[in-house]
């Protein structure tokens, strides 16, 4: 532990100077380096109960939950029950999408991959819970089709691992949250971890909180979590960081448990963080399945972000120095998650982290003047004095008035207009934001970029890990 406390110093000097004022209502953070291990808590688990905030409380995973369902698809692959490079429709019949050709073309990797093109990022079915709610989300998909034909992009896919949670609970027999506790929980020895929403009253959980009107105030959040039907891509699992460093170190150590029990092939673990899929993009890493591989700081972290409803979770391993980081913050303040972790790896590296991309002249093109549109958001860009200025708006999806209740409590505008600068041919950051702040992990995803048509692909805004196609 001596070669952990100066890094445990730094750590506990960063979190003593969060509070409301800055964005932060609570936050944890845990570290692993080989056998040596850390946790500091600062501030509110909870504001409507004034709940301290401690290093064994609870917190929504969000989306960190993708690598975890990619795990336990991946135990199913290496039984023999499941081929990455089948068609879904193998295993899920029933899946099906308004381009029928579309559909059939999905592969499982593609599920785990982001690269399956399937537009319905923010769907959210609430009105059935239990052990159906995985499948009434994928009857939904059959009136969804694909942004890009599939495999020919990267765009961010909650469905994909709804799918991939379908597989799951088919090739098991269990719903998801027994499934995932049976097949990873229990085996990895992350003894606290649970995808059952009503634990959360069984054990101190952490809420999020948003920003108010009021300087320096924050409010608690009033939508505990998103939906059941998206329990695979990150709405219901809870963790502490102590579970997410046993779950870590099992992939640091080839598959295999703290407790020496095999969870997965050395080969497969290996498979998940080798480069699969590259767009070249500084804001979108290469992925491997499940993880986004990100250099940073001279070396690369396997990593993924999750958000829950006013709360934010960071989940790396960085497998050249055997580290886990791992943290969460309540309230508006995501970027304090890149912080916590590039001052860890930093620390690993002894190099600073620098930003993704080369600086260079450029303005906006005034062909990018036009409109995009994806599932439940619509784009309208402008270009002014060499500057982008883009206009998104949801409209009311009337298919489901609950989604739009949702994503309101998860917050999420109804519309933005946000002026962006170019800061390289193509790339774009908000006006106003330097380049220091893209070379954490999140902070990297604010970047946008102009991606010219492709096979199999339209031109289009690429920009929080997401591809909005051109239209008309």
């Amino acid at each position: 532990m001596t070669a952990l406390n100066s890094l445990r110093d730094r750590i506990a000097g960063i979190l003593d100077a969060q509070s409301p004022a800055t964005g932060v209502a609570g936050a944890v953070i845990g570290v692993a380096v080989g056998g040596d291990q850390f946790s500091l808590a600062h501030g509110c688990a909870n504001l409507n109960t004034g709940q301290e905030f401690l290093t064994d409380t609870g917190w929504l995973l969000g989306s960190v939950t993708k690598v975890l369902t990619a795990t336990v698809l991946l135990r199913l692959v290496d039984a023999g029950a499941v081929d990455l490079d089948a068609p879904a429709r193998r295993y899920l019949p029933e899946f099906t999408l308004a381009e029928a050709d579309a559909a059939d073309a999905i592969t499982v990797r593609m599920l785990v991959n982001h690269t399956n093109g399937i537009d319905a990022d923010d769907l959210m079915p609430a009105s059935v819970r239990g052990r159906d709610a995985t499948r009434s989300y994928i009857s939904q998909l059959a009136d969804f089709g694909c942004v890009f034909e599939p495999g020919a992009g990267v765009h961010y896919s909650n469905p994909g691992f709804v799918l991939a949670a379908r597989i799951i609970e088919r090739c098991t027999g269990l719903p998801y949250e027994r499934a995932i506790q049976a097949e990873l929980f229990d085996l990895c020895g992350m003894t606290d971890a649970t995808a059952v929403q009503t634990q959360a009253f069984l054990r101190p959980t952490a809420i999020g909180a948003f920003a108010t009107d009021e300087p320096g105030k924050l409010r608690a959040t009033t939508l505990f979590s998103l939906p059941e039907s998206a329990g695979g891509a990150g709405a219901t699992p809870i963790v502490t960081v102590g579970d997410m460093i046993a779950f870590g170190r099992t992939h640091l150590a080839g598959g295999l448990a703290p407790d020496g029990r095999r969870v997965l092939s050395e080969q497969l673990v290996a498979e998940m963080q080798a480069k699969g899929v590259d767009l070249g993009l500084p804001q979108t890493p290469p992925m491997g399945l499940g993880w986004w591989l990100a250099p940073i700081a001279g070396t690369t972290a396997a990593w993924h972000g999750g958000g829950s409803p006013g709360g934010t979770s960071s989940f790396c391993i960085v497998p050249e120095h055997n580290a886990v980081v791992v943290s969460f913050v309540s309230g508006p303040n995501t970027l304090l998650n890149d912080t916590l972790h590039t001052t860890v790896i930093e620390h690993l590296t002894g190099r600073q982290a620098t930003p993704p991309f080369t600086p260079a002249s450029a303005s906006a093109d005034p062909e990018m003047a036009g409109e995009y549109a994806a599932f439940h958001r619509s784009v309208r860009t402008s270009c002014h004095d060499g500057e982008l200025i883009v206009r998104t708006t949801t409209p009311p999806y009337t298919a489901d008035e609950d989604l739009d209740r949702i994503l309101a409590a998860y917050g999420s505008p109804s519309s933005s207009t946000d002026t962006y600068t170019a800061v390289a041919p193509g790339l774009f950051l908000p006006k106003g934001v330097g380049s220091r702040h893209t070379t954490g992990f999140y902070g990297r995803t604010s970047l946008l970029a102009d991606l010219p048509a492709a096979p199999g692909r339209p031109r289009g805004l690429h920009t929080g890990l997401r591809f909005i196609p051109r239209v008309g």
